[in-house]
């Protein structure tokens, strides 16, 4: 197919403009997701008492809708938030979680790596859909006597639109469930037990910068073809690719399936960038 350079200008301004109108809509959908903690926690960053062998147990959360949280600030630490934070494991926290899938209040376990040694990086895919669109995931920091990073509640579908990254830092949180003021105290159960808590401006912490990040990436909808280059992100060069395609008439721009590359699956590629359905 031949296309002229002004008819490829105003595809390219059709696309763009689709592009920015706002990602990819959620609709009814399930999007997988890439999540990144990046842990900057180091002797050079937070110089105070730090302690040998630091490290982060392996990540452990779900996905929820709004009507619940497994952990918030100012709240008690359940028993699942506890056996976490003080010791790393993840048993406990996952029976919370199942619990809440079973009564429909949870979609998706979530369960991945630690971090061996810090400052390192570890990595997982999982899923969400848009009836429980909110992330919780955490990770002790070890050693300490309870205390942990993570977020709560976060949403990845924000006013119907998938959200293309999103680049926490990660402030530490004390569960509130032992009383110890440094890395390597002694076991001492705080009684009655305190609210959660955040300790960035609490010795070992004071005046140090976050522990490192959590960024979330979107790599595809269920459905959809937002990912047209298959480099597991879904942006504006998905865009790009596919016009290279089209304007080559190459058989992968025929989005379609009318074996045929023409105006039509210009139309039909907008349509899913901007709705995210199949």
């Amino acid at each position: 197919m031949q296309n002229s350079p002004s008819r490829r200008r105003v595809l390219l301004a059709l696309l763009v403009a689709g592009a920015a109108a706002g990602s990819v809509q959620a609709g009814d959908s399930v999007a997988t997701y890439r999540v990144v903690f990046d842990a900057t926690w180091s002797a050079d960053n937070h110089p105070q008492d730090f302690p040998n062998n630091p490290h982060f147990s392996g990540l452990i959360g779900g996905t929820h809708h709004v009507g619940i949280h497994f952990w918030e600030h100012g709240g008690l630490a359940t028993p699942g938030i506890e056996s976490m934070a003080e010791t790393g494991s993840k048993t406990m926290l996952r029976n919370e979680v199942n619990a809440a899938i079973g009564s429909g209040d949870a979609e998706f376990l979530l369960s991945g790596g630690g971090i061996g040694s810090s400052p390192g990086s570890t990595s997982m895919t999982f899923e969400v859909s848009t009836t429980h669109p909110l992330v919780t995931l955490v990770s002790m920091i070890a050693p300490s006597p309870d205390w942990f990073v993570g977020v709560d509640a976060l949403p990845l579908a924000v006013g119907g639109v998938w959200q293309e990254e999103v680049v926490v830092h990660l402030a530490p949180y004390d569960a509130g469930t032992d009383s110890g003021m440094t890395y390597n105290s002694f076991n001492q159960n705080t009684d009655p037990q305190e609210p959660i808590h955040d300790l960035s401006d609490i010795f070992p912490f004071t005046g140090t910068p976050p522990l490192g990040t959590f960024t979330f990436t979107l790599v595809s909808v269920e459905g959809c073809l937002a990912d047209f280059n298959d480099d597991e992100m879904a942006n504006t060069q998905d865009v790009l690719a596919f016009l290279n395609a089209w304007t080559a008439g190459e058989s992968s721009a025929d989005i379609n399936a009318d074996q045929m590359v023409n105006t039509q699956d210009v139309l039909a590629f907008l349509n899913l960038w901007t709705t995210g359905c199949g």
